[in-house]
């Protein structure tokens, strides 16, 4: 017989994760870290479930840390477009001025 609090604590777990990595997303490339609390996140709601976890806040922490994760994914590729086209614009113009 599983206790009440089984788990609990991955749930607990989860929703930081999930918080943590929003938060991340403010500060450019550490977006990067946000994906990775994501998946990290997701795995620790996905086991909380499989204790037998039923509470609200193991749901609340599966869909944070899954926001987190799309987001922080379409961040990072923002920023990478984003570096791309400086990059290319100022090869450009240092063609033009030579």
């Amino acid at each position: 017989m599983k206790s009440a609090d089984a788990g609990h604590g991955l749930a607990i777990g989860s929703l930081v994760c999930g918080i943590i990595g929003i938060v991340l997303w403010f500060f450019g490339y550490t977006c990067l870290i946000s994906v990775v609390l994501g998946i990290v996140g997701l795995v620790l709601a996905g086991n909380a479930k499989k204790e037998g976890n039923t509470e609200g806040i193991r749901t609340a922490g599966f869909i944070v840390s899954l926001i987190a994760l799309i987001i922080g994914i379409i961040i990072t590729l923002y920023l990478c477009l984003v570096v791309a086209l400086v990059g290319t614009a100022v090869n450009g113009i240092f063609s033009i001025l030579q």
